[in-house]
C-alpha cells in the first residue's frame, strides 16, 4: 500500500481558503471542514447560502491536506507563515500525522451495511440478500478511503443520477475521480453507456477496475490527473460527467468540463459543503453551464449542471 500523511491547520472560516492554497503544492487532495467546538451554532441565513455570506457560520475550520510523500515540515510551515502574514494574523500550528497502513477494506466491511438510494443498492460482498425488484444492485468492496456509498456525497450523487437518468440515456459517460467507481458503475448498469473511469490515485484505479469486473460492466479505467489525459479528451464529447471530488479542483476544471460536455449534456458535481455552492458554481456559469438540480444530504451537496444546446 502507498503510505499517506495528513497535514492540517485550524483557522477561521474566512482565512481557510488562503491556507488551503498554501498547502496545495504539498498535497494530492485538500478539504476544509468545520471543526468541533463547544460554541453554539447559529445558522440564520437562508439556504442554500452563498460562499461569502455563509463562511462566517463556522466558528473554526480545519484545513486538511493529504500527501503521498513524506512532508517537508520546514517548507510547509514557511508556506503557512507566508499565508498568515498576508492575512495579518499569527501562523496556526501545523500538524502532520502518518495515516496507519492498515487494511481499510477489512475495517470498513466489518460494519458496512447495504445502502439504497434512488434506483440503486450498494453492498459489500458479505451481503448476500437480493435487492428489491426494480433496484439495480452494485457490489462494491471499500478500498483505502475511496468510498463505497456510505458517505453523504455518494448518496447525493446516486440520488441526482437517478433523477438525471429519467431525463436522458447517456451514451458516453466519464467518472472523473472515480474512487471505487460506484457512480460510473451505477450509470453503466442502468443504461449501458460507453464508460471511462479515471482517478489520480493508482490504488483507486485498481479498486475500480476490480469493481467493474465484479459487476460485469465493460469500462475503461485509467489513471489520470483531472482532465490531463489524452484518452479522456479523445472520447469527448460526453453526455454525462460524474465528478465527486472537492470544491477547489472542480472550480479549476470548469472550463475543461464545459468543453468536454455534449450540447444538452449533464454533469453531476459533488464533494463539497452546501455553503461552497457559489464558489463552485461561479466558474461553471461563466462557461455556460446552468444549474438544473440541487441535491443535499446533511451538509453535503451534489449539483446537476446542464450545457445548453
Amino acid at each position: 500500500m502507498t503510505q499517506t500523511w495528513k497535514i492540517a491547520v485550524t483557522a477561521s472560516a474566512i482565512s481557510s481558503p488562503t491556507y488551503e492554497a498554501a498547502l496545495e503544492p504539498f498535497s494530492i487532495a485538500l478539504s476544509i471542514y468545520e471543526a468541533d467546538t463547544d460554541l453554539p451554532k447559529t445558522r440564520g441565513l437562508p439556504e442554500p447560502a452563498n460562499w461569502a455570506g455563509d463562511l462566517w457560520l463556522a466558528e473554526a475550520c480545519i484545513v486538511e491536506a493529504i500527501a503521498v510523500s513524506a512532508p517537508n515540515r520546514i517548507a510547509i510551515e514557511q508556506a503557512v507563515a507566508i499565508a498568515a502574514a498576508s492575512l495579518d494574523e499569527h501562523p496556526p500550528e501545523v500538524t502532520i500525522t502518518e495515516v496507519p497502513d492498515i487494511d481499510w477494506q477489512a475495517e470498513v466491511l466489518a460494519n458496512l451495511q447495504p445502502i439504497e438510494v434512488g434506483r440503486f443498492r450498494v453492498r459489500g460482498r458479505h451481503i448476500k440478500s437480493p435487492a428489491r425488484p426494480g433496484i439495480i444492485d452494485l457490489e462494491i468492496e471499500a478500498g483505502a478511503a475511496f468510498g463505497s456509498g456510505e458517505h453523504e456525497t455518494t448518496r447525493a450523487c446516486l440520488e441526482a443520477l437517478t433523477a438525471a437518468l429519467k431525463r436522458q440515456h447517456p451514451r458516453r459517460v466519464l467518472d472523473l475521480g472515480c474512487g471505487t467507481g460506484v457512480l460510473g458503475l451505477a450509470a453503466a448498469k442502468a443504461v449501458k453507456p460507453k464508460l471511462l473511469m479515471t482517478d489520480i490515485d493508482g490504488r483507486a484505479v485498481e479498486v475500480a477496475r476490480l469493481a467493474a469486473e465484479i459487476n460485469h460492466v465493460r469500462a475503461k479505467v485509467r489513471r489520470a490527473n483531472g482532465w490531463q489525459n489524452a484518452e479522456i479528451m479523445a472520447q469527448k464529447p460526453y453526455d454525462l460527467v460524474l465528478a465527486n471530488i472537492l470544491a477547489r479542483p472542480l472550480r479549476a476544471m470548469a472550463g475543461n468540463l464545459a468543453r468536454a460536455l455534449k450540447p444538452g449534456g449533464r454533469a453531476i458535481l459533488s464533494g463539497f459543503l452546501y455553503w461552497q455552492e457559489s464558489f463552485v458554481m461561479a466558474p461553471h456559469r461563466a462557461h455556460g453551464l446552468k444549474l438544473e438540480r440541487r441535491t443535499r444530504r446533511g451538509d453535503w451537496l451534489a449539483l446537476t449542471l446542464r450545457r445548453g444546446r
